[in-house]
């Protein structure tokens, strides 16, 4: 498999493009039908080459002075009480940031400076991926990367190293402190004398993050190409200083393997492991950042703690599928026996990358099936898959895949809305469901009844009035006034595509 092209090898205006695409400007997965496209593409001919102060309404009345300038979503991150805020930035200062990054001269500091973060020691895999003609997308481009340069890799190294020190960064992005993207680009020192220089490219970048935040310097918003990237700037710069500090100790035989805030670290003498591991936190701590106390460990065997527990566990219990031709066969006798070995397996390994595998198989399995399903059989498996869903969020959205195809397979329209809304009062024990509402309302669309959504997405999607997902009351009218906020739904593709969520809307992957 060949190695994606990363956005550092691409032009300033096709870096530019890159990060105005839809999908890159709001990462966060979403119906098809919600594209921010014509919001993008509205702002960037509208606004064009205009100064930042001809945008303003008012020069006492800043975005920073505004709460919602924004428009966020709480994302559940485990069955528990772990949430994680995504950002759908708002379009006008997102376009300016951009603007202001991929602009010719500004681009070519940025490449530069990465040069100079470059350490043979020290592997990088997590720059944004521009994807190939084998990727469905940008982020399954990274997600391959992450497989092959992470996991792979880390197997590899260990016929040539003996002990692995493995440990991440707590709330990486919430830790950013916006100054530092100043020092990753010019260093702590320079940066420090030039910190109230508005003309240099690290504290307007700075400035427009903060503008982004109500003013706040802690944290750097999650959920955009550019913010993943930015992230890269100021962790590339930490790699620099770690490669330093350890050449001057004459470290130099080790191996570091990164993907944004995950390090692997490999080397043959425990001593050293430990020295770089200390060395590892002063240098996050001076950039404001701390280790996983958790996920942070040092040890001998690296095939075992590189495979993740899903993995050897799925293998060595005995796998569910088996595939033979290019075609996947059960082992269990029945959808229901295969759903409930799914079901089983989410309790013991939630959010794990196999049970995502494993929904996906069963997706497909479903869908190729020719024997009828018994109707009591299809209210089970809804049940089985709503409570998988509600142990594992990151397959919220394979859940409600599945379950909109076997809801759309019941025999009448009373059993179908009956069905759903016991489905959606399930998940509405939920806590923040605004990601859930987006999905669920794929399915109860074309429903009679109204679900009661609260979500911004939802209404706007619903036709609903005078939504307000961004507030642009610092924007001067003339480069508002068709702002197309309406068409972020694409009403067509919301009429055809309700209410049935389609495999390829969901997984970044086909599995034969």
């Amino acid at each position: 498999m060949s190695e994606a092209k990363t956005i550092l090898e691409l032009s300033s205006a096709k870096a530019r493009n890159y990060f105005m695409e839809a999908g890159n400007y709001c990462t966060l997965e979403l119906p098809v039908y919600i594209n921010f496209k014509p919001v993008l593409d509205y702002v960037e001919k509208t606004v064009g080459d205009t100064i930042e102060e001809d945008l303003l309404q008012d020069e006492k009345v800043k975005p920073r002075d505004l709460d919602d300038i924004n428009h966020n979503l709480l994302i559940k991150k485990d069955a528990k009480y772990t949430f994680r805020p995504i950002q759908i930035t708002n379009p006008y200062l997102y376009y300016l940031l951009v603007r202001l990054m991929t602009s010719t001269t500004a681009w070519k500091q940025i490449k530069d400076r990465f040069k100079e973060f470059n350490r043979p020691q020290i592997e990088v895999s997590s720059f944004p991926k521009v994807k190939s003609e084998n990727d469905k997308s940008h982020k399954a481009a990274g997600v391959s990367s992450w497989w092959e340069n992470m996991e792979q890799r880390s197997l590899a190294l260990s016929l040539q190293y003996k002990y692995m020190f493995v440990t991440d960064i707590t709330n990486c992005y919430g830790s950013i402190y916006t100054h530092t993207i100043g020092w990753a680009l010019m260093g702590k020192k320079e940066a420090g004398k030039k910190r109230y220089n508005k003309k240099l490219l690290g504290n307007k970048i700075d400035r427009y993050i903060r503008w982004m935040q109500s003013g706040q310097s802690n944290g750097i918003p999650l959920g955009s190409a550019v913010f993943d990237f930015i992230a890269e700037m100021v962790l590339g710069y930490a790699d620099m200083q770690l490669a330093e500090r350890l050449e001057k100790q004459n470290i130099t035989k080790y191996k570091i393997l990164r993907y944004r805030d995950d390090y692997k670290v490999f080397s043959n003498s425990k001593e050293e492991i430990d020295k770089i591991a200390f060395e590892l936190q002063v240098v996050l701590a001076d950039l404001n950042f701390q280790l996983n106390a958790k996920k942070t460990h040092m040890t001998e065997d690296v095939v075992q703690s590189v495979i993740k527990p899903d993995k050897i566990a799925y293998t060595t219990n005995g796998p569910l599928y088996r595939r033979s031709n290019k075609k996947v066969y059960s082992l269990a006798s029945t959808l229901q026996q295969e759903a409930l070995f799914i079901h089983q397996f989410g309790k013991e390994y939630p959010n794990s990358g196999t049970l995502i595998k494993l929904m996906t198989i069963f997706s497909q399995r479903l869908r190729q099936n020719k024997k009828p399903i018994d109707e009591q059989d299809k209210e089970v498996l809804i049940a089985i898959f709503t409570e998988v869903a509600m142990g594992s969020p990151k397959v919220y959205k394979l859940a409600l895949h599945l379950i909109s195809f076997l809801v759309n397979k019941l025999e009448t329209t009373d059993e179908r809305e009956r069905v759903v809304k016991s489905v959606y009062q399930k998940f509405k024990m939920i806590p923040n469901i605004g990601e859930l509402q987006i999905w669920m309302q794929h399915i109860t669309y074309q429903m009679k009844e109204d679900m009661g959504y609260t979500e911004p997405l939802c209404k706007i999607v619903a036709g609903e009035k005078d939504i307000k997902l961004w507030n642009n009351d610092w924007v001067k009218k003339e480069y508002k006034k068709g702002f197309p906020q309406e068409k972020i739904c694409t009403e067509w593709l919301r009429d055809s595509f309700t209410p049935v969520i389609d495999i390829d809307e969901v997984s970044l992957f086909e599995v034969y």
